[in-house]
């Protein structure tokens, strides 16, 4: 097996036209420091010179292989016209990259891509390619066919190196392999560019002072948001939401196409989320702009939300927080206070009150889904935690509750017993039915303060 890299190089150029980085990224893997190109051209220097040793010596014909002629390689035709005046550079473009490789081709690209970035605000970019699969399917056999098993990939080097190109361009921007602003695709099979931005993500915290204004967008059980007499043609269960007064002053800044509300956790519809707020992200798709005057836009929502709602914007965040986000939830502690009806009154005296209420402290619940929940969720028993149960105000029909338990835990359904689903509730050890009537969340506790 021919193992010499001279050899596989002399035999690969006499059989394949290919240009200067073509031959090189055949051995691309050889070496670092040096690009494709210069690679190619070292070894065509190295054959050449081997050509007129034998031709000096052998009055040899000119070289059967057009590679040393390539348009990329001037040296080689002004060194083979010293002797064959008649000779040509080769006229037909490089049997493997057919051109795509070319120096000039490569700015012409870059510089399509640069004028479509305008519309774009970014600080980190990624290049991407799609070959005609002609393409990579016969670097594949030349490779098979004459033994070269140190070659880089046409994609990789193609990328590589108009990413260079737009470097040069973009000063403000730099390559991120991971989690880039912005990816352009150069479709080589249909001469397209694709510009795809990836999500701008926005973390913050927002209170609710309203009852009845539900945290996300609800469809129309009937329409599914095509918008009918039911939901008078609006296609919403409810005008308005907090995702609705948040999202969309920030979606018209970045210039998105969607956005999606992600929280960590949700309060009921009928409840008020207060104190330090809860914590949510907001991620908005295919933005164009992503330098956003955030301390502005939170201004605006708070304004336009009339009292309603109020956000505080903390500043962009990324995918992995969103994830983060969403475990922490089903974790981290929420305070709430409720107003509990009694009905009928109960006759215990306020001693014997705290005393069950602090039954409740530092207890684990067993909660199967609740009845209101189970259309939706899996019907399965959970196990919660309640660290704090205390009686705040005391009347023979009416207590108010101060409640810190484990997210996930029905509050609701820890008073009531929801017929039983849940073990143990309030209202058996009172012996009577007891019922939340106002509930509020006081506050979403951080992890380090849940249990």
């Amino acid at each position: 097996m021919e193992t010499s890299i001279f050899n596989k190089a002399k035999h690969l150029i006499t059989h394949v036209h290919c240009c200067n980085s073509c031959l090189g990224r055949q051995f691309g893997n050889l070496l670092s420091g040096l690009s494709n190109k210069k690679r190619g051209e070292a070894l065509k220097i190295i054959l050449l010179m081997e050509w007129e040793n034998i031709h000096r010596l052998l009055k040899k014909e000119p070289p059967k292989s057009s590679s040393l002629l390539s348009e990329d390689f001037n040296i080689g035709k002004m060194s083979i016209q010293r002797f064959f005046s008649e000779i040509q550079s080769a006229s037909t473009h490089c049997e493997i990259c057919q051109g795509n490789l070319y120096p000039q081709k490569l700015k012409e690209l870059a510089n399509s891509a640069l004028e479509a970035l305008n519309e774009y605000e970014f600080s980190t970019f990624l290049v991407g390619s799609q070959f005609p699969p002609s393409i990579i399917d016969k670097e594949d056999t030349i490779r098979s066919t004459y033994n070269l098993e140190f070659g880089e990939s046409i994609k990789s080097e193609f990328n590589r190196e108009i990413g260079k190109i737009l470097q040069e361009q973009l000063t403000l921007a730099t390559v991120d392999f991971k989690t880039p602003d912005i990816v352009i695709t150069f479709n080589l099979r249909s001469d397209q560019i694709t510009i795809k931005t990836n999500p701008l993500f926005i973390l913050g915290r927002y209170r609710k002072f309203e009852r009845g204004i539900p945290q996300s967008k609800w469809f129309c059980r009937e329409c599914r948001g095509k918008g009918c007499e039911y939901c008078n043609f609006t296609g919403k269960m409810y005008q308005e939401s907090v995702e609705e007064y948040i999202s969309e002053p920030f979606l018209s800044a970045a210039k998105g196409t969607a956005s999606k509300f992600h929280g960590s956790g949700r309060e009921d519809i009928d409840a008020r989320m207060l104190g330090t707020g809860r914590p949510f992200i907001l991620e908005i798709s295919e933005p164009r702009k992503r330098n956003l005057n955030l301390t502005e836009i939170m201004e605006i929502v708070n304004e336009k939300a009339g009292g309603k709602v109020e956000i505080d914007i903390e500043g962009i965040t990324n995918r992995s927080k969103v994830r983060e986000l969403k475990t922490r939830s089903s974790r981290n502690a929420k305070g709430y206070r409720v107003i509990i009806s009694l009905d009928p009154p109960i006759k215990l005296e306020e001693l014997e009150i705290l005393a069950i209420a602090d039954e409740f402290s530092d207890l684990l619940i067993q909660q199967r889904t609740p009845l209101r929940v189970v259309h939706r969720r899996a019907d399965k028993i959970r196990s919660r935690k309640v660290q704090t149960f205390r009686i705040e105000k005391f009347e023979p029909h009416q207590l108010t509750a101060y409640v810190v338990c484990e997210g996930g835990l029905y509050v609701k359904e820890l008073i009531s017993g929801d017929e039983g689903r849940t073990q143990p509730n309030l209202s058996e050890r009172l012996n009577t039915t007891a019922v939340v009537t106002q509930l509020d969340v006081i506050e979403v506790l951080s992890e380090k303060d849940s249990f």
